[in-house]
């Protein structure tokens, strides 16, 4: 079971040292280029800064945590009790959550992929794949066990401080230990519903997905139920109470699931991780990580995206129905760029409708503050503009279909539309989806507000749509020299102060509820 531990271990203390080199190189320093007195003493010294940097962020952290607790009240120290101890049980409720979608997305990938180098030559020596299975779970354990525990400390520190106690490592200690043991033993889960999926055939595996999720669905809806039954636990955790053996069932939990994992690993074939197995050109780019994030991610995400394999097929349609139909397709086989629409329409549009016309002003007209009502639409309407800057890849995932076919020169010189009915075509399932977000946000207006306020937002958070979709749709513009041309950002900030202006000065009986 555990042939090639040696091997293993030696292979896993290489990467741990690249990873290390690689962090230490971005600080300036290189574990291969220390060979004098001088360059030891440097290394050192960042080793230091980085450990006191730690702790200084950990006690600020704590006091912090520890100073929002205390009131001086006593009606706000019993509300603060109560939200406390319902805090607490949501801490423990969370990694039952994680559990769940870590399942769903372990269900969709193999637990761990290892480059091709590695798999390669891992292949041709003696080391059984239960032994391995455990050195690669074991420091991914320990690593969610430490920042499930930092957390539960925090939150422990929290709640105690709110019940009256001090806040001390004996108090807040066995809450951690259940806060991280339970994060482990939700990652081990997962881990097993990576290797059952590595087991599963190809065409099984989206029914072995969509299981998976009704289960963690359930298992969600469950603990929310079970929430005072956490709450419950943690305050005998903190307190010290004699069932608190939570620690114990976590602890128990977790080597269970460990051990299944190694009984599991054991029926696994030894070329299971191969058809996994990491790009090895993408461990060559790490660093741009580093100086070039977006661009990192960008390369993962087309590494994946060409392994991917096609979903749906185009209809048998003629004229200009098939560019409709290949945009509906494109979004469908992109999946990824869902979040950024559902973000587009149910964050940035609503917060746009909101800060744009002025939500601000009222507020600090009736307090006096922020300069009043024109500092509070200022104020607004700056806010959504350095919102909508850090967050232009939500307008461009609009356009995204767009800005492929016109970067086509072969295929857009063949299609028989225009360039606006193009744009038209091919924003509109991105578009569909973005509206719809909006809409879903807008629909509890209608109880608190009524059905005409309702209906102005939403109305305004479709022109904010589409306005996002065209700006998102500028970066397909030819460059031609010496021809104006405004990037998507330039456009976000020409449409905020269009909107914050026309909003301004519209009459008051004019403007929609």
């Amino acid at each position: 079971m555990f042939g090639g531990l040696s091997t293993m271990l030696w292979l896993k203390r290489k990467h741990l040292r690249a990873s290390a080199n690689f962090w230490l190189w971005a600080a300036g320093a290189d574990l291969d280029d220390t060979r004098d007195l001088s360059e030891r003493i440097y290394l050192l010294y960042v080793a230091v800064i980085v450990c006191g940097c730690a702790v200084a962020c950990w006690l600020w952290l704590l006091g912090l945590v520890t100073g929002s607790a205390q009131t001086d009240s006593p009606e706000m120290a019993a509300v603060t009790a109560d939200i406390a101890l319902l805090i607490a049980g949501a801490a423990l409720a969370l990694p039952v959550c994680a559990a769940a979608l870590w399942s769903v997305r372990a269900a969709w990938r193999a637990p761990w992929a290892v480059s091709a180098p590695d798999a390669a030559w891992l292949a041709q020596t003696p080391v059984a794949l239960a032994g391995w299975n455990l050195v690669e779970l074991a420091p991914r354990l320990i690593a969610r066990a430490l920042v499930g525990g930092a957390a539960g400390y925090l939150v422990a520190a929290f709640a105690a401080t709110a019940l009256g106690t001090q806040a001390d490592l004996v108090i807040c200690l066995p809450y951690a230990m259940t806060a991280g043991l339970m994060t482990s033993a939700s990652y081990a889960l997962a881990w097993v519903v990576g290797e059952i999926r590595l087991r599963v055939a190809g065409r099984r595996r989206l029914a072995l997905v969509c299981a998976i999720a009704a289960a963690g669905i359930m298992l969600v809806v469950t603990t929310g139920a079970l929430l005072p039954r956490f709450a419950g636990i943690a305050q005998a955790l903190i307190f010290g109470k004699p069932g608190a053996s939570a620690p114990i069932a976590a602890a128990a939990g977790t080597l269970l699931l460990v051990a299944t994992s190694a009984v599991v690993a054991r029926t696994l074939p030894a070329c299971a991780l191969t058809c996994d197995a990491g790009d090895a050109s993408v461990y060559a780019v790490r660093r741009m990580a580093v100086y070039n994030p977006k661009l990192y991610r960008s390369l993962i995400k087309s590494r994946r995206a060409a392994r991917r394999r096609p979903i749906g097929h185009m209809p048998c349609i003629r004229g200009t129905a098939t560019v409709l139909a290949r945009s509906a397709i494109s979004l469908v086989r992109r999946y990824d760029m869902l979040p950024q629409l559902l973000g587009a329409g149910a964050v940035l549009a609503p917060m746009g409708v909101a800060l744009l016309s002025g939500s601000l002003a009222e507020m600090s007209a009736a307090s006096g503050m922020l300069g009043g009502a024109t500092g509070g639409r200022i104020l607004g309407a700056a806010s959504w503009l350095l919102f909508a800057l850090s967050c232009s890849e939500l307008p461009r995932a609009i356009a995204r279909t767009f800005t492929d076919d016109m970067g086509n020169r072969f295929m857009r010189d063949h299609l028989p539309v225009s360039t606006p009915v193009l744009l038209a075509l091919d924003a509109l399932p991105a578009l569909a989806v973005a509206v719809v977000a909006s809409l879903l946000v807008c629909i509890p207006l209608a109880w608190s507000a009524g059905v005409m306020s309702a209906l102005g937002a939403f109305s305004s958070a479709l022109a904010l749509d589409i306005i996002l979709a065209l700006c998102g749709a500028l970066d397909a513009a030819e460059r031609t020299p010496g021809k104006l041309r405004l990037s998507c950002e330039s456009a976000l900030g020409l449409s905020a102060v269009t909107a914050a202006l026309i909003a301004a000065v519209i009459p008051t009986g004019l403007a929609p509820p």
